[in-house]
């Protein structure tokens, strides 16, 4: 099965036709191309200047299609047009069955790379279905040609879409290389930064990018650095999301070396409808020679500060499945009942993640818990690093009621995925 056909039929959502006055944004300063499909490598029909009226007929995720020029039909991004009068607030708060929230683990080896895009109902402007994209992390390869999280994210939308919110947990490379390739070719709205005052260099000089150094302007519009400035998030008034932690400032608690790093990490809570969506990036609840009681570090803190905000029914996995992470006390409160791991074939000191003793402690709390992983499989194909980039995704949709709908892929073929199998 051909992974990319199928990820583009699930997140395109059938629209009720629509007949809107739009305008071309006055930020453009040439023209921008009107196409004859929502692709952007379809045939231009047209280029249009600022200020230009347009009427929406249509709608998909980061497009618009418009009637201009006596009746032609065509596609633009929608990024580029506004609607001609400014929307009213929507005031309504139920989530139709219809309104799917899509969450992407993209198969990036070993890292962390999520795509999550919110519903798009082609109402622009009045805060509630803003098909939004947040991306959080983006994997351990920087280069255009070799970032598989690039092409993925560009095959669905297109290069140069927005994007609302770029968060890299901490700075690790597997977490923060495939990011800086994000910055680079989408535009960002809001970018998110622990604020860990990492020496490396590497980060150092991905962060100098993003908040403009030598004389280049910063690669997002906003930047957050330090949980004291991330803010209240808005990503739609159908969502709730929240940063439950980030590092506080010091590492007092939080182990020392690549211990105290993961421990900075971002975690993200986001909740739509009757589900919870629970992101841990590295974070982790003990060392690895030590009982999984009682926790420690990022768990403990979690715990103690407001366990009912970690009762989730999706949780990705901390640290891609390591023994650092998933104390028994930790399990038991974010009681979920699908697990997510993003991992590959790299060995730390020989060790390969994640560790069957972690996904043992989710069986033994919940037997029918269901665990899937982006490494699926590539132990038993040989696969090291680069190779075991083989298009394991999984993506998550949900109308926030029922059971959340989970496409699984193997090599980029569908596969089906039965209760606590690891």
């Amino acid at each position: 099965m051909n992974y990319k056909w199928l990820i583009l039929c699930l997140i395109t959502p059938a629209y009720a036709q629509m007949s809107e006055p739009y305008v071309i944004r006055d930020s453009v300063t040439d023209c921008v191309n009107v196409r004859e499909d929502h692709d952007a490598t379809a045939p231009e029909l047209d280029c249009l200047a600022a200020g230009t009226a347009v009427t929406v007929t249509d709608a998909v995720p980061y497009w618009r299609q418009i009637s201009f020029s006596a009746g032609q039909i065509g596609w633009i991004a929608k990024k580029f047009i506004v609607p001609a009068t400014p929307p009213v607030p929507s005031t309504d708060t139920s989530i139709p069955s219809d309104a799917i929230l899509e969450v992407h683990f993209v198969d990036v080896g070993q890292g962390d790379a999520i795509w999550i895009q919110t519903h798009d109902d082609g109402i622009d402007g009045n805060g509630r279905f803003e098909g939004k994209s947040i991306v959080i992390d983006g994997g351990p390869y920087s280069s255009d040609n070799d970032n598989p999280f690039k092409s993925y994210i560009e095959d669905i939308g297109h290069h140069g879409a927005e994007i609302e919110a770029l968060i890299v947990t901490h700075p690790h490379t597997d977490h923060y290389r495939g990011a800086e390739t994000i910055s680079r070719h989408f535009d960002i709205r809001h970018y998110y930064d622990p604020g860990f005052p990492s020496d490396k260099v590497g980060y150092v000089a991905f962060l100098a990018a993003m908040v403009g150094s030598s004389g280049q302007p910063p690669r997002a519009d906003n930047i957050h650095i330090g949980m004291s400035n991330f803010g209240d998030l808005d990503w739609g008034s159908e969502l709730s999301a929240e940063f439950l932690y980030s590092w506080p400032g010091s590492n007092a608690g939080l182990g020392s070396g690549n211990t105290a790093v993961n421990n900075a990490s971002i975690v993200l809570r986001l909740e739509y409808g009757d589900h919870v969506f629970l992101f841990m990036g590295d974070a982790e609840g003990k060392d690895r020679g030590d009982d999984p009681d009682p926790p420690q570090y990022v768990e403990k803190i979690l715990i103690d500060q407001d366990a009912d905000k970690l009762d989730a029914t999706i949780l990705k996995i901390a640290h891609h499945g390591s023994e650092t992470s998933s104390t028994d006390d930790f399990i038991d409160a974010v009681d979920p009942s699908i697990v997510i791991i993003q991992s590959g074939r790299k060995p730390f000191s020989g060790t390969f993640i994640p560790d069957s003793t972690t996904l043992q402690r989710y069986c033994d709390h919940n037997p029918d818990i269901r665990i899937y992983r982006t490494d699926q499989d590539d132990e038993a194909a040989g696969f090291l690093h680069r190779e075991a980039v083989d298009g394991d995704h999984i993506v998550v949709r949900t109308n926030g009621t029922g059971d959340p709908m989970v496409v699984a892929l193997e090599g980029g073929a569908e596969i089906v995925i039965s209760s606590c199998e690891t």
